[in-house]
């Protein structure tokens, strides 16, 4: 299994638009690992995780052709994981030679009323009838060809159930926990029974140097090295699981390569856009 990081900011992207705070000038004179864009990820170039409004810079950044892509995974609707516009381009006069006829979208169903509010005066019945929304909920696992996908609950808003994902396949298995507080002790149980500890868990680390605790809806680097622990004990993750840090906010204090040095001892390491990971 290989794991695509195509962005990795959180929603005001990093250095944001607008802002002209420390770490955002640091990055712009920096460039290179300190420039992040939206959080988005892919999986063995099938299967994409997210869909913000820099999917079609990733793509001409990552030579990638989309509409080979067969399935999508929306943690929820918030328009930094969900970016309805670009879809109603999936087919029509806009998409000539797509690879993949459809597009299976894995997601709650706010995610689904949110597309068709947000884009709905725009679709046109050749792109709708390439889209097909499945509604998922938390722990009913479901196929997207050869993978297992598992949404466990997210601890992130009260407007909807946002969801992150347990993905699975021949033997490697990956846990992509973004937009996502301390887990909810029912998520430690459900990981705990597996029976093969996960090949790399992905963690929120919004609030990069600060600690949230357990009641927030992003985690700092304090959290997450907090989670790995729990997923240590439980047995749900081994010396072998690969720990990586992701969704980066500017708000968090640390370019990218403060960022590793401190959260090196807990062996967690943190992502970057376009970093390949091996499972």
């Amino acid at each position: 299994m290989k794991l695509t990081y195509l962005g990795t900011a959180a929603a005001e992207g990093w250095p944001a638009a607008f802002c002209n705070c420390d770490g955002c000038r640091a990055a712009r004179r920096l460039g290179g690992r300190n420039i992040r864009t939206r959080s988005q990820a892919l999986v063995d170039d099938a299967l994409l995780l997210d869909f913000p409004c820099d999917a079609w810079l990733h793509a001409l950044r990552q030579g990638l052709d989309f509409s080979a892509v067969r399935w999508l995974l929306v943690t929820h609707s918030h328009t930094d994981h969900f970016y309805p516009a670009e879809l109603v381009n999936r087919g029509g006069c806009y998409s000539h030679g797509m690879k993949s006829p459809t597009l299976d979208i894995f997601c709650n169903e706010a995610v689904r009323d949110y597309f068709y509010k947000a884009a709905g005066h725009e679709l046109v019945p050749d792109v709708e009838q390439r889209l097909r929304f499945h509604i998922v909920r938390p722990f009913e696992c479901v196929s997207a060809g050869s993978y297992r996908v598992t949404p466990l609950p997210a601890k992130h808003m009260d407007t909807e159930q946002a969801l992150f994902y347990l993905i699975e396949r021949e033997g490697r298995s990956l846990l992509y926990a973004h937009d996502t507080g301390r887990f909810y002790p029912e998520v430690y149980e459900f990981l705990a029974g597996r029976a093969a500890p996960l090949s790399a868990v992905s963690l929120d680390s919004t609030s990069g140097r600060f600690e949230n605790g357990e009641n927030d809806g992003h985690m700092g680097l304090p959290d997450a090295a907090a989670v790995r622990l729990r997923l240590l004990e439980a047995g749900a993750a081994g010396p072998n699981t690969r720990f990586i840090a992701n969704h980066f906010s500017h708000n968090g204090g640390w370019l990218h390569d403060e960022f590793a040095r401190n959260a090196a001892p807990y062996q967690i390491e943190p992502a970057y856009d376009g970093m390949t990971v091996e499972l």
